[in-house]
């Protein structure tokens, strides 16, 4: 059996079909007559780009929003600016200069922060590929027409591929490369086809047309499964199917204890179109709405007019329930070709989010004059990310005060009880949270970064990434500390990292009294399934002997009975 890490659960049994890519072997020779090369490479791109506004022709839903963020990036003249440089400048062959141009654009994003930005770097790689092969006159893999009970299996699905799949043959997926936030994952997850990544050598291990069987769960790889393996996995599938039509029934119902305590289930969403998915697993609100998409997929600094209507869209789409929308949060590893942040040394410790904001005022209030007038349409709060201080709320708080006097001025109608509350990612936040509770209305956890920041580890990094766990004592007990600091001043705290989701940590959230809880849409129902189930008497009892405990190992075990015993 093999084993890589599941990232969509399902269980798919069928037969391999192995993507091996074609390599083109590349040189630096140079050439004569550079005006011809570079006419070369610019109708090799277009040929490119026209080839991706055909494949999103015939899309729709997802696949074509991930396409169409796709073929922005793959028109900014930023991407070739560097590879024309090299044609026209150092007389270099084509295939060679887009290799190094776009190499230097790979590097951006593959040092960025934000795990969903991170991910991008994999279609750059893929245009550059695409490129070169166009330069060198090698097809593209055609992927329409695969053959029914068809498992994937590649060093890694690139996006331009994804968006050719003939999905409705597909029944499981494994790459060697690839990770959680992947265009393939996502796209996995949405269309709930069974997927695992980070199997090593998986295209050494299988041949083509080999029986698979594979958990989307556990990550479990069964290559030419016995029988009684195929008898097993299929009496998981009809488990798993029952499990998914018993969690619609949770839909409309609301999340409380058996004893009666209440907690609310929101979403966190990147787009506005990404409401749609929060509305149909029965989001009671929106607790992360990423605002940076507006400026990582512009060209220029997103117009106040733009904001305002994206935010608008998402407050109306909401009918009524909160939606929590998150400041700019970029930095100097998202470095936005029109903010010319510069290069930083250690950009997960630089100049980044709010950090950038109260340097740059004017950035700043223009998204805020764009969310106070979209303010009107439904049940705003603003949320301030990367907090270390008290005084940087007490500045962005300045600054939220000219912009509203502004407003009021201008005669423009907004709401002036909008709440405004920050994230608490930062370890001297929590710690300093009874304070900064006074400051304002109310906290959101974000454990990814607090777990980072407390470890000193970075969750990208494999050889590391066992010690990067939300159930060391150290974190659990700085959650602790931001929930009784929120309640001390009566403001409510919620969580809109990945631990909110983990039915084995939830009954440690409930346990603290955390007030909120906020996911990705698909987790929504099972994470009110599993609220419902416990009581948050015997939830606090449990957190009570896991504050004794001193290792990550214990707290972990002790957690998994637990959800076993009610489960």
């Amino acid at each position: 059996m093999l084993k890589g890490k599941g990232i969509s659960i399902g269980i798919g049994i069928g037969n391999a079909k192995l993507l091996k890519k074609e390599e083109v072997e590349i040189t630096d020779f140079k050439v004569e007559n550079k005006e011809n090369e570079l006419k070369y490479f610019k109708k090799c791109l277009e040929e490119v780009i026209e080839d991706t506004k055909n494949v999103i022709e015939k899309l729709s839903g997802t696949e074509a929003d991930i396409m169409n963020a796709y073929l922005m990036l793959l028109q900014d003249e930023n991407l070739y600016k560097e590879t024309e440089k090299l044609i026209k400048e150092d007389g270099y062959n084509s295939a060679y200069a887009t290799k190094i141009g776009f190499e230097g654009v790979e590097k951006i994003f593959k040092n960025m922060d934000d795990e969903y930005m991170k991910e991008r770097f994999s279609d750059i790689e893929d245009m550059k590929k695409r490129v070169i092969n166009k330069i060198a006159n090698i097809s593209e893999l055609d992927l329409s027409n695969l053959p029914e009970n068809t498992i994937l299996v590649g060093k890694d699905i690139s996006t331009s591929d994804t968006a050719k799949l003939n999905l409705k043959n597909i029944v499981g997926i494994i790459i060697e490369n690839g990770s959680e936030n992947s265009h393939v994952s996502i796209m996995a997850r949405t269309h709930e086809i069974p997927a695992i990544v980070g199997v090593k050598d998986i295209l050494k291990e299988i041949n083509e047309n080999n029986r698979l069987a594979i958990n989307g769960e556990t990550g479990e790889i069964y290559n030419n499964p016995t029988q009684e393996q195929i008898d097993e996995l299929k009496n998981l599938q009809k488990k798993l199917m029952e499990e998914k039509q018993d969690l619609i029934k949770y839909k409309d119902k609301g999340s409380i204890t058996k004893d009666g305590f209440k907690v609310e289930v929101y979403a966190n969403i990147g787009t506005p179109k990404d409401m749609i998915k929060a509305m149909e697993n029965g989001a009671e609100g929106i607790g992360l709405f990423r605002s940076e998409f507006l400026y990582m997929d512009s060209d220029s600094m997103p117009t106040e007019e733009e904001q305002f209507n994206a935010y608008k869209n998402v407050l109306e789409n909401a009918k009524g329930r909160q939606v929590i929308i998150r400041t700019l949060d970029i930095g100097g590893d998202k470095n936005l070709k029109y903010l010319n942040l510069g290069k930083e040394d250690n950009p997960f410790l630089g100049y980044r989010a709010i950090r950038i904001c109260l340097k740059e005022p004017e950035i700043f209030k223009i998204q805020l004059r764009a969310l106070y007038k979209a303010s009107n349409y439904g049940k705003l709060s603003i949320m301030l990310p990367m907090i270390s201080s008290i005084n940087e709320i007490r500045k962005a708080k300045e600054i939220i005060e000219e912009v509203k006097k502004e407003l009021k001025l201008e005669g423009t109608k907004f709401d002036n009880n909008v709440k405004v509350g920050i994230m608490i990612e930062i370890p001297s936040a929590a710690i300093m949270a009874e304070e900064l509770a006074k400051e304002c209305d109310f906290f959101s956890i974000g454990t990814n970064d607090l777990i980072q920041y407390t470890l000193a580890v970075e969750r990208g990094n494999e050889k590391i990434s066992g010690l990067y766990t939300k159930f060391n004592p150290a974190v659990i007990k700085l959650i602790k500390m931001t929930i009784e600091g929120a309640h001390k001043s009566n403001i409510f705290c919620g969580m809109c990292g990945e631990a909110a989701c983990d039915e084995r940590f939830i009954p440690i959230l409930i346990g603290l009294g955390l007030d909120e809880f906020s996911m990705n849409p698909t987790r929504i129902l099972s994470a009110r399934k599993m609220i419902r189930k416990l009581d948050k008497k015997e939830c606090e009892k449990i957190v009570e002997e896991i504050l004794k405990m001193n290792t990550s190992e214990e707290i972990k075990e002790k957690l998994t009975e637990y959800v076993k015993k009610i489960n």
